[in-house]
């Protein structure tokens, strides 16, 4: 179990192991909510996050040297 303390500003550090097993990072933005006595702190996952990890396999198809090759003088 992991501690933190809250201060005057209301300010909470997340421990290194919380942050890196939720894969938290700089400029994250998260949503609060509560349940009951306890405060959920969920990662936002904006549309374009979810646009992107839609899409990005399509996109590995067109990795390719041969491609690269072709486009390389436009």
């Amino acid at each position: 179990m992991e501690t933190s303390k809250i201060t005057s500003k209301g300010r909470v550090t997340i421990p290194h192991a919380l942050r890196r097993a939720a894969d938290l990072k700089t400029g994250d933005k998260l949503v609060f909510s509560l349940d009951g006595d306890h405060i959920i702190a969920t990662k936002l996952k904006t549309a374009k996050d979810s646009y992107l990890g839609s899409v990005s396999l399509n996109l590995e198809e067109w990795l390719s040297d041969e491609d690269e090759e072709a486009w390389s003088d436009l």
